[in-house]
């Protein structure tokens, strides 16, 4: 637990999520029309507040990235970032649940298009388990030291690129494995 609790696993994970809120809100907002397209395509909202909540989501986002990154409101920040996470969970696992696995995830916009999948799901699993990671008050914690923040930098660095290459191969469309019926032997038709 004590690991855990280091000062220097904490702020990695708050880099993390704050860079991936951040990103991910700056994905939307330059695309914001397609995005409240996405939102009205999860089909979980009426019609007249899917705009209003696609104009607000990445707004949210990026409160939320930058109270991460400040102590006083880290853990407020969160609170709010595991449950907006765990919406969108719900989000894609309804629609999943639905068979409207086609319409893109949304969580980058027009930057990365991603079908929904179970996968998107337990991705947002392992965000929320970093939210909890930033939680718990440290009896005293310790000051970071230069070799704390290269290591800070160096493993949010590493977990960022994680996460852009499994958000790449999430991507994918996964290949159809089905059995083909193979031509008969002389290529003639019986």
């Amino acid at each position: 637990m004590e690991l855990i609790l280091d000062p220097a696993v904490v702020w990695t994970a708050r880099l993390v999520l704050a860079a991936v809120l951040g990103g991910a809100a700056l994905a939307k907002l330059l695309a914001l029309e397609e995005f409240a397209g996405v939102v009205h395509n999860y089909r979980l909202l009426p019609e007249s507040v899917t705009r209003p909540v696609a104009y607000a989501l990445p707004v949210l986002e990026l409160v939320l990235a930058l109270g991460l990154l400040l102590d006083p409101t880290r853990r407020p920040a969160a609170v709010a970032t595991a449950v907006l996470l765990a919406l969108f969970a719900c989000a894609m696992a309804i629609n999943i649940w639905r068979g409207r696995v086609h319409i893109d995830c949304g969580c980058f916009a027009s930057a990365l298009k991603q079908r929904l999948s179970w996968v998107l799901v337990a991705r947002n699993g392992v965000l929320i388990g970093l939210a909890l990671l930033i939680l718990p008050q440290a009896p005293a914690a310790r000051p970071l030291g230069a070799l704390d923040l290269l290591t800070v930098a160096v493993a949010s660095g590493a977990l960022l690129l994680l996460y852009a290459a499994f958000s790449q191969l999430a991507g994918l469309e996964a290949p159809d494995h089905r059995l083909r019926a193979a031509p008969a032997p002389g290529g003639g038709q019986r």
